[in-house]
């Protein structure tokens, strides 16, 4: 992107902010080409439409309540997880009807959220890895997120590349690259650190020290995936469908942890 380029997305950022408090310098995420393979890809890239043939974006409440009788929640009082910035603590977990957790969903501010579990057996052929975008690439996990209108994951990065397919509702993700690590402040100086509380940026997105750093962002609309490169700080806020505030998304993450360390050597 040229100067000039630049500095039109800078002020374009600005008004849709309104607030020059807020972080510029963020970009659009380029939109990728499917027929590449994911390997190939060194920074973030939307696939618009990559999903949207999926069984999983045709679920409803009645028949995720079907499949999944039961499911495993996390709770916050502010609204972020996996740490809860009210209590400064890791979210509590219980298992709770699935039926009563979409039903939280809509009544109230974003309490709960089924943050990250591994897909379950019943919910995996809705969720195919989408060729050829992944051929030759061992999905080593598949994620479910389930949240409603306003939940957030502050800036944190992962291990494994992640497709992160957008089901119901919306998300918004915005990106940095790992060359900014010194600046996210995490909240473990090992690199990279093993458990998900330790890649938590102690920054956040309208933090000074973030100001003019080249940023990325993109709204995931149902059927859209974006793809994210291994070590890439991002946050992500759902946006819940204006029917029943459910914000549905898969995590597809590859290779497994063990696998991806030594690429951070």
């Amino acid at each position: 992107m040229d100067l000039g380029a630049r500095q039109r997305t800078r002020q374009s950022w600005r008004r849709r902010a309104g607030s020059a408090d807020v972080t510029p310098a963020l970009a659009d995420v380029p939109v990728g080409d499917p027929a590449r393979p994911a390997a190939s890809f060194a920074t973030p890239a939307v696939f618009r439409g990559l999903c949207s043939a999926w069984p999983a974006c045709r679920w409803t409440e009645q028949s995720l309540a079907r499949a999944l009788p039961t499911v495993r929640v996390s709770r916050s009082r502010s609204g972020e997880y996996p740490r809860d910035s009210a209590s400064g603590k890791p979210c509590p977990m219980e298992t709770v009807p699935t039926a009563r957790f979409l039903a939280a969903l809509r009544e109230g501010p974003p309490t709960v959220y089924v943050h990250g579990e591994v897909l379950p057996d019943a919910l995996l052929a809705d969720c195919p890895p989408p060729h050829p975008l992944l051929r030759g690439e061992r999905v080593a996990r598949r994620s479910l997120w389930l949240s409603g209108d306003g939940a957030r994951s502050p800036l944190h990065y992962d291990l494994p590349m992640v497709l992160l397919c957008q089901l119901h509702g919306r998300k918004r993700v915005t990106l940095y690259s790992p060359r900014y690590h010194d600046l996210m402040r995490p909240q473990c100086s090992t690199w990279p650190a093993l458990t998900a509380q330790e890649r938590i940026a102690g920054t956040s997105l309208g933090a000074a020290e973030l100001r003019g750093c080249e940023g990325l962002i993109v709204e995931l609309r149902p059927g859209d995936a974006l793809l994210m490169p291994s070590g890439w700080w991002h946050e992500v806020e759902s946006v819940g469908d204006a029917r029943d505030r459910l914000c549905a998304s898969v995590g597809l993450n590859w290779p497994s942890i063990a696998d991806a360390l030594p690429a951070f050597a």
